[in-house]
């Protein structure tokens, strides 16, 4: 009985040694070309180790060793396409290395083959191979595929296998919680990123995501409020012309004045393709010498908006209603229709239609100085936005055309524009802007008998300081020349002006 137990082990044993042996022998010994194609890789020389490889597999087609290599190095040459069939090889045939369904899964990732990435996902979740590996490129294909709910589960479950992959998956939190229009918790994720590692490419990332988010926040606040005041000085507040001859010598053309402005703004979000933006703008400005000047104006607007793909399609409807001196002076209904488009992250162009009927309300001097009537425009712009979004250039051009009761006040109008923001330092912005506004009169003058035109020239320079959030002191010139070659229409005019504008 003991004798047949010996021989029993021993057998046993026999056979033990025999199976490591097929194993050992079973194991792929590279050939010269496929040990020189490994060196080349591991030398990152990726470019000869495919030609290399590629030859090597030519030899033994169904070397799993050949085809890893092959495919990482594919991959290392960003040829994702050429990648996938030599790894999914590697992990097809015999003997399988597992390693290969990681590279696999990513190469079929950045492919956007998310249905068969999905199916490899199982399988190294199956196999146990590098589970948070494969949790964290599970969740980056749930996001491609939009699921964001199982994303955010799959690198929740990534970071608790493996916190070295901490920061990596809470940016990627961060990104799903971001595109579910969920900011208050992407901030959170966002703010992790940062406590990690403050001083990584990933938590600078992170810090603009987080500065993105706060801006939106702020652009959908929906009621805002905002107040200014300022002193001004204009030294031609009557707009006398500049040959004294026409009206002799007028002392009080100059004059300091006080203005006050106000905006209230409320916007309501329908959902994310429909908005309703209404408005109130008031203007008051009180002359402190030349009092007949005193002026004030009330706006009213209501926008509704329409979101179509990564442009803006809105429809301002306006009136306003102006005062001087303390009568009833303008009132203006309008209708516009205005449409911004992106084009890539730093170009915007816009375009334009407006309708604005004007009704003057003091008594004309004349029936052919009565500057009631209709008017007709249209114009496009350019904007390119630089420095993080914090300065931008903008071209614009556009035409109108005015019908007046009186005919001495019908023109057609081309105007040339532009603006430059340049932010100076972190809290102090220059704007400088020039205009252009050439006006030809369709009907000769009833009195001096020419047809008008007026060439106005406009420049601009505005120097703001942010003293907290959107309130800012500013300091403003502007000049404005009207060239008419009608004497008593041609004047100069420089405003200068100091003030204080508040945003709530």
């Amino acid at each position: 009985m003991f004798k047949k137990s010996i021989f029993a082990i021993a057998a046993l044993f026999i056979i033990t040694i025999a199976s490591i042996l097929t194993s050992e022998c079973q194991q792929e010994k590279p050939s010269p070309t496929l040990e020189k194609g490994i060196g080349q890789y591991k030398h990152e020389n990726y470019d000869e180790a495919v030609v290399t490889l590629k030859k090597a597999r030519e030899e033994n087609p169904t070397s799993t060793l050949g085809a890893y290599y092959l495919g990482l190095a594919y991959k290392q040459i960003q040829d994702y396409r050429q990648a996938v069939p030599s790894l999914r090889d590697a992990v097809t045939y015999s003997p399988k290395i597992k390693g290969a369904l990681i590279e696999l899964i990513d190469c079929l990732y950045q492919l956007d083959q998310l249905e068969e990435a999905m199916h490899w996902i199982n399988e190294a979740e199956k196999e146990g191979i590098r589970p948070a590996q494969v949790a964290f490129l599970k969740g980056l294909v749930l996001m491609k595929q939009d699921d964001k709910a199982l994303a955010v589960s799959a690198f929740e479950d990534a970071k608790a296998l493996d916190s070295s992959m901490t920061q990596a998956c809470n940016y990627q939190i961060g990104i799903c919680r971001l595109k579910e229009g969920k900011f208050s918790d992407a901030s959170k994720a966002f703010q992790q990123v940062v406590i990690v590692d403050p001083t990584s490419n990933m938590a600078n990332f992170a810090n603009e995501y987080m500065q993105a988010i706060e801006r939106k926040k702020e652009v959908d606040r929906p009621l805002r409020l905002s107040f200014g005041t300022a002193w001004q000085y204009d030294d031609n507040v009557i707009l006398k012309p500049t040959d004294d001859t026409l009206v002799g010598e007028i002392a009080d053309k100059a004059d300091s004045r006080e203005v006050y402005t106000a905006t209230a703004e409320y916007n309501h979000r329908v959902n994310d393709k429909f908005s309703l933006k209404t408005q109130y703008l008031f203007y008051y400005a009180k002359q402190n010498n030349l009092g007949f000047y005193d002026m004030v104006s009330n706006t009213f607007a209501v926008q509704p908006a329409l979101n179509i793909g990564n442009g803006l399609l809105s429809f301002p409807l306006t009136y306003n209603h102006t005062l001087v001196n303390d009568k009833a002076y303008l009132s203006s209904p309008g209708a516009t229709s205005v449409y911004n488009v992106m084009i890539g992250t730093s170009m915007m162009v816009q375009a334009h239609l407006k309708y604005i009927y004007k009704d003057y309300l003091w008594e004309p001097t004349s029936v052919d100085e009565d500057r009631t009537g209709n008017e007709i425009g249209g114009g496009i712009g350019w904007y390119l936005f630089y420095a993080k979004n914090k300065g931008f250039l903008n071209l614009r051009y556009a035409l109108n055309r005015e019908w007046t009761d009186g005919m001495n006040w019908r023109y057609i109008g081309n105007r040339a524009s532009a603006t430059l923001l340049m932010p100076l330092l972190e809290k102090l912005n220059l704007t400088v802007s020039g205009d252009m506004f050439f006006q030809n009169f369709t009907n000769s003058h009833s009195v001096f008998n020419v047809y008008r035109k007026d060439n106005v020239y406009t420049l601009s320079s505005l120097l703001a300081y942010k003293i907290y959030k959107d309130s800012e002191i500013q300091l403003q010139y502007t000049f404005v020349k009207d060239d008419s070659n009608v004497s008593v229409y041609r004047y100069n005019r420089n405003v200068y002006s100091a003030g204080v504008d508040i945003k709530f």
